[in-house]
């Protein structure tokens, strides 16, 4: 009997709500002890235990732990949907592009960087429901009886490798040659990580000399104290502006010469403000992509619609939108007003253009930190492979 196929890959975290995966799952475990759908799960994190505990209670769910890409791509022949209900505001799907790519449409929110990957019969914005896993559990309770939808095309014309290349010659211009690509961390962590040294690969291949400067995220509960400590160190990291100014100091007198760009893919959780001010010393075109609302927000991961992010970029207005009133998360909340005040205005004095993934974004950029709409562009990210 033919049965339905959902595939999950990502992060098995509250942000992601995934726990509206379990909930929904379990939701129909009550209905009936065989589940009417096999659901095949990729990723690590905070839900494991609880989903390896589903798989020995329902034999259609079939977890995976964390892996790549290629091994994720076998199971899709047994997939007809992909999962990605989490309702808070992405900056750009690009998990969704990953799996529309491959064939697979979409179930998810429509809106933020999502809006343009989800097609209206899978748009969970449109269900009935009393919360998300509700209307997960809805949704795809309509799927087995109705005709398998295409959903949204495939991206591939909008966001093929190729168009990232032409794209990218027009933004960079031809006097860059030298490219730095400035980032927190520069190891596999997750999607970001991995998306700009796949970034790296391409640019190498379009003729372009390319250096990537960051730290390695150590493992364990090293990694993990150095993310939630990102904030903290990023205030002040002196060693790490340090090192990267003596790196472009040491280009500017080898036979490279130093970089004709540098493009800070990230310094929020690690580097800080001060690895953009040192950068005034160097001549080179000086470029910021914008993957994190974490520079306009407090908690970017409690972030749910465009009208909680108030604008200008204020201390009241980030106070504001905090929404809170426990005494410890204001104070943190205040640490980091602190952090990205000083990231700003380093942003408006030092960068020549502002990169978003999304174009709903440049608005926020806009408003957000008054920078002219002219001086920000829409770089959408790339299908992987």
């Amino acid at each position: 009997m033919w049965k339905l196929g959902l595939l999950y890959f990502g992060r098995l975290e509250r942000e992601k709500w995934f726990d509206a995966i379990l909930q929904m799952i379990e939701m129909f475990g009550k209905e009936k002890k065989e589940l009417p759908f096999e659901i095949f799960v990729f990723g690590d994190g905070s839900y494991a235990d609880q989903l390896k505990s589903l798989t020995l209670t329902h034999k259609e769910v079939h977890y995976f732990g964390r892996q790549n890409l290629e091994t994720i791509k076998r199971y899709i022949p047994n997939c007809q949907y992909c999962l990605m209900p989490s309702s808070f505001l992405e900056t750009f799907g690009l998990t969704a592009l990953t799996a529309l790519s491959r064939g697979l449409p979409v179930i998810g929110f429509a809106k933020g960087g999502l809006a343009p990957f989800v097609a209206p019969e899978l748009d969970l914005t449109l269900e009935y429901g009393r919360n998300d896993a509700e209307k997960l559990f809805h949704l795809i309770k309509k799927l087995p009886n109705a005709p398998l939808t295409k959903g949204v095309a495939k991206r591939g014309d909008l966001y093929s490798v190729q168009i990232r290349k032409e794209k990218f010659k027009t933004l960079a211009g031809p006097d860059v040659k030298k490219i730095l690509l400035v980032s927190d961390f520069k190891n596999r962590i997750w999607w970001i990580e991995s998306y700009i040294l796949d970034a790296k690969d391409i640019l190498e291949s379009m003729g372009y000399q390319v250096e990537l400067f960051g730290s390695k995220l150590p493992s364990w509960l090293r990694g993990k104290l150095m993310k939630y400590l990102g904030m903290l160190i990023a205030i002040c990291n002196d060693r790490q502006w340090l090192r990267l100014f003596f790196k472009l100091r040491k280009y500017k007198f080898t036979r490279w010469g130093g970089p004709d760009l540098i493009r800070y893919h990230s310094v929020l959780r690690h580097l800080g403000w001060e690895s953009i001010r040192w950068s005034q010393f160097f001549p080179a075109k000086k470029r910021m992509m914008y993957h994190d609302f974490g520079y306009v927000h407090p908690f970017p991961h409690a972030l749910t619609h465009v009208h909680q992010i108030k604008t200008p970029f204020t201390l009241k207005h980030f106070l504001q939108s905090a929404n809170t009133r426990n005494p410890l998360k204001l104070l943190a909340v205040l640490f980091k007003y602190c952090s990205v005040a000083l990231i700003k205005n380093q942003l408006k004095k030092r960068i020549d253009l502002h990169l978003v993934p999304s174009e709903f974004m440049t608005d926020i950029i806009h408003k957000s930190y008054k920078i002219s709409p002219d001086k920000i562009k829409a770089f959408p990210h790339f299908i992987q492979n």
